[in-house]
């Protein structure tokens, strides 16, 4: 027996040793085949692009100056179209390409890709596959027709199947880059898929010694470091603006970019102040119809870029056989024009917090955004988010649980105003027929078992003798089957693939949610839900004396609608939000979005749920307060309610730091009686366990910095590992320390995990 097992053991052996073989042979063959693709500079150097620069000392030669002004010229390529910006105050020119040294070592195609001003995406009329086009091997004709600012480029792809335009024109610090629809040809053969515009525009070289940094908008703001040796994980990220495009009740995402827009920092030589430069990407036309594409080299043919990606057609699950799903791209192109703006920043202002800075002059002199003045009626407050009554499942109907009634929730709010919190704002969550969610889209009258409509008005009349303000979170968008009120297949959102949202239809696969009280959920055609409940609500809620409305997902969920009525692209979703927010802020005076789009900016007085940090954190590497920094003195922002975090401490220097105000979600009981409700997420809200905590808050962020809420913030800096400092326009400074050993500066001090206020006769 020895000796059979030893034989059929060495027999094993001999035989993975010669399968081994057979791969080695194999992976070398691969190996050869891969390096004579991609030409013989990757054999012989780890850095190909050693010396590939997409930013130059002088305009290359055969470029042609289209326009100029103080500070900035625009030159273009008569054959290849490719474009250069010479910043004149740093005597720096911005390429629209990489320069590539010993070019013929470079396989012609990676060349070609290198030498692109834009990549097409296309598809045919099945909608089955998406094909990338380039504009130098992939297109017949580039014509230039020089403009008084610019110039317009007309590509026509080969087999002319389809054409457009690309047009560009100078500003006094910018670039404006745009596709208009009247331009645009193409055929069953080309369907225009999507544009990525500029991808090379300040793009720097694989493992480039460089302090350059990519600026993405997620979340509050994150940066990403591309310099030096990255793991190849951290390719591609895209994100589409405004957030993702698809939702399923199941499985609900998280991630937020609530600015179109993107930024690349080149900073100025250590130890200098001049030199630095920066380009800051933003959309002034379809934006909810684009996404944000970068990437980071981590191969050593390949550049890190930041660009915006303008879609055309989404791709939608079709159903197949067996309950399978395929992405098919939709059959009508996404009409309208595309347009970016490119703001180049110099010196002092060439880092993130001066693209912030930028980003907020542009909201206010481009798009209207007005400042913030604050009135003795609207004074800084701390939000005060009442969690009222919610539906639990009994042995032969529904139950409802009160957890707040209007009455309890006066007394609550007698209790902070005699503790000192004077300025609230009163929110409260769940008032509605049948509670939290319960009944809509119904949600009229106020629940009796909380008051009814009479004890709201009562409490609006204790709310408005404290000079406080009442205000009603609402959400208008979501509808449940067994109310009725809508039809299922004309009134609500409905998918590329003509299915509407539901938990009762399947995405990907038929969704299970254990444990859930809400099925049949479908969301509402917003401007179905305006004109059918929106209006008939606001009178009967001015008449009780509410002050405003707070509404869910109004910032952070922007979708596709096929809706045969109504049917809207995510750039028309964005607006119907625009207009409801614009409708209740005329009505009944004030409105607050949750999420932070920045379509809400100039309507919506508050923010409200804004992330703390950011969430892609595989691709970024930092969180920075871009959002609030080029929004402050424009919007108030309140971030999730201090008692749902799981650090009290760091968040509260968060808020600090950003510039956020206080909010808390309390209840009169404990939260145990929401258990099994439709409001089930309360773990520590009764409202005598936080209100010392809210006091010490409210006098810090409230008492010592509410004179800022309506000024700009003008400066963020590290001053040291874990230690920031926030600047405003009086000379205010706040510097919050999230390390564990305190901070000196100067004679001040900082302890661990604190904070210190220093007013401008301080300085």
């Amino acid at each position: 027996m020895r000796s059979s097992a030893s034989s059929h053991s060495s027999a094993r052996c001999r035989l993975r040793i010669a399968c081994c073989r057979r791969f080695a042979v194999r992976a070398g063959l691969v190996c050869l085949l891969l390096l004579a693709a991609v030409g013989p500079v990757a054999a012989q150097d780890e850095e190909p692009l050693r010396g590939a620069q997409a930013i130059v000392d002088a305009v290359p030669a055969e470029y042609n100056l289209l326009a100029q002004n103080a500070h900035l010229e625009l030159y273009i390529h008569p054959r290849t179209a490719q474009i250069a910006v010479h910043d004149l105050r740093v005597s720096r020119v911005w390429l629209s390409n990489p320069v590539l040294p010993d070019r013929e070592q470079i396989a012609e195609n990676l060349r070609g890709i290198f030498d692109s001003v834009l990549f097409v995406l296309t598809t045919t009329s099945t909608g089955l596959h998406a094909r990338r086009m380039d504009t130098v091997n992939e297109v017949s004709e580039v014509k230039i027709e020089p403009a008084a600012r610019g110039a317009t480029v007309r590509y026509t792809m080969k087999g002319d199947t389809l054409a457009f335009d690309l047009r560009y024109e100078l500003g006094p610090d910018y670039l404006d880059v745009a596709v208009e629809e009247t331009g645009l040809v193409e055929s069953d053969e080309s369907r225009l898929v999507a544009l990525d515009i500029l991808p090379y525009l300040g793009a720097t070289p694989y493992r480039a010694e460089t302090s350059a940094y990519l600026v993405l908008p997620d979340g509050p703001g994150s940066l990403t470091y591309i310099g030096g040796r990255q793991p190849s994980y951290r390719q591609v990220v895209s994100v589409n603006s405004y957030g993702p495009d698809r939702y399923s009740f199941a499985r609900p995402s998280e991630q937020r970019t609530p600015l179109a827009s993107f930024g690349i920092v080149h900073p100025a030589p250590q130890g200098e102040s001049k030199g630095g430069m920066a380009v800051l990407g933003v959309v002034t036309a379809g934006a909810g119809d684009s996404s944000i594409e970068a990437g980071i080299g981590t191969s050593p043919l390949s550049f890190s870029f930041a660009n915006i990606r303008f879609n055309y057609r989404s791709p939608g699950l079709v159903p197949t056989n067996r309950g399978r799903f395929t992405e098919i791209y939709q059959t009508e192109r996404i009409a309208g024009d595309r347009a970016m703006r490119y703001f180049f920043l110099a010196d002092e202002e060439a880092n993130w917090v001066g693209m912030a800075q930028r980003l907020r002059r542009h909201l206010m002199e481009d798009r209207g955004v007005p400042r913030l003045s604050l009135s003795p009626e609207a004074r800084p407050a701390m939000r005060l988010r009442l969690v009222m009554g919610a539906e639990k499942p009994g042995l032969f109907r529904r139950r409802f649980v009160t957890a707040t009634s209007f009455a309890e929730a006066g007394e609550i709010m007698d209790t902070f105003h005699a503790a000192g919190m004077t300025a609230l704002d009163v929110v409260l969550v769940g008032w509605q027929a049948d509670g939290y969610e319960g009944n809509l889209p119904k949600r009229w009258p106020p629940d009796r078992h909380l008051g009814g409509a009479r004890g709201l008005e009562r409490l609006a009349e204790r709310v408005h003798a404290l000079e406080n303000r009442l205000f009603l979170e609402d959400d208008y968008t979501l509808a449940f089957l067994r109310n009725g009120g809508f039809f299922p297949l004309t009134d609500v959102v409905i998918q590329s693939n003509l299915l509407p949202i539901s938990d009762m239809v399947p995405a990907h696969k038929v969704e299970r949610i254990p444990g859930t009280l809400q099925r049949g959920r479908f969301f509402l055609n917003p401007v179905f839900a305006m004109e059918n409940y929106l209006q008939q609500d606001m009178p009967r809620l001015v008449a009780l004396g509410v002050d405003g409305l707070e509404l869910r997902w109004a910032g952070e969920l922007v979708l596709q609608d096929a809706n045969l009525r109504h049917p809207l692209q995510r750039s028309d979703f964005a607006a119907a939000w625009r207009q409801m927010l614009q409708t209740v802020s005329d009505e009944m005076g004030a409105v607050a979005a949750q999420g932070g789009n920045d379509y809400v900016l100039g309507v919506a007085e508050a923010v409200t749920r804004f992330p703390l940090y950011h969430h892609d954190h595989t691709f970024g590497d930092v969180t920075v307060p871009f959002y609030p920094l080029a929004t402050h003195g424009l919007v108030r922002i309140y971030p999730e309610p201090a008692n749902l975090h799981t650090n009290l401490e760091t968040t509260f220097l968060k808020q600090l730091e950003y510039g956020m105000l206080p909010v808390y979600e309390l209840t009169y009981r404990d939260p145990l009686v929401l258990a099994r409700t439709t409001y089930p997420k309360l773990y520590s809200s009764h409202y005598r366990d936080w209100l010392a905590r809210a006091a010490a808050e409210y006098a810090v962020i409230i008492n010592q910095l509410g004179h800022t809420v309506d000024q700009f913030i003008v400066g963020h800096r590290q001053l040291a590992p874990q230690v920031f400092e926030t600047r405003y326009e009086d000379g205010t400074r706040v510097i919050v320390n999230y390390g564990d050993r305190a901070y000196e500066e100067d004679g001040l001090r900082v302890e661990s995990l604190g904070y210190h206020i220093a007013a401008h006769d301080e300085q």
